[in-house]
């Protein structure tokens, strides 16, 4: 049996941060060009269109900062037990429901939910030991002070059965 239940590339892991960066830079930028250039409208609707492409290209960098400080801060790795597994159902979109496939697992005193595929679900065995290749998110202030008691990782890289000791 492969020890490997889950392996990303940092690139995967953060597409989606960068492209709805990109796509917060291209609403932001039509907003201003429609609002510089649209000479017609009221100037009040022009003014509006143009401090919200501001406002989102002001979102976008603050994203793609807080992307890029958590991807150049590097990774961390934790050994953990995994105590249970579930799947969670929430509503999203318009009365549809999403599925989340969620491991519960512990390193010492902190609680870990991890967000992973229905594939590495069905890998995982409850009560074995795996070790967590993870990118922690720094936030756009730098890292808290204080550590919780519980986190919920989604910046996974890797995820490979080891010994538990």
């Amino acid at each position: 049996m492969d020890p490997v239940i889950y392996s990303a590339s940092p690139f995967q892991v953060f597409i989606w941060s960068f492209v709805i960066v990109v796509v917060l830079s291209i609403l932001g930028i039509s907003g201003i060009g429609t609002g510089i250039f649209r000479r017609k409208e009221k100037p009040l609707l022009r003014v509006a269109r143009g401090c919200s492409g501001v406002l989102l290209i002001i979102v976008g960098i603050a994203l793609a900062f807080v992307a890029f400080r958590s991807l150049t801060g590097g990774s961390q790795t934790i050994a953990t037990h995994l105590n249970d597994k579930r799947v969670a159902v929430a509503n999203c979109n318009n009365g549809d429901t999403c599925t989340h496939y969620v491991l519960e697992t512990q390193a010492g005193s902190t609680f870990y939910d991890l967000d992973v595929t229905k594939a590495t679900y069905e890998k995982a065995q409850v009560n074995s030991c795996y070790s967590v290749t993870y990118y922690p998110g720094n936030g756009l202030f730098g890292k808290p002070d204080e550590v919780a008691s519980y986190q919920s990782l989604s910046n996974i890289t890797r995820i490979e059965s080891v010994a538990c000791r």
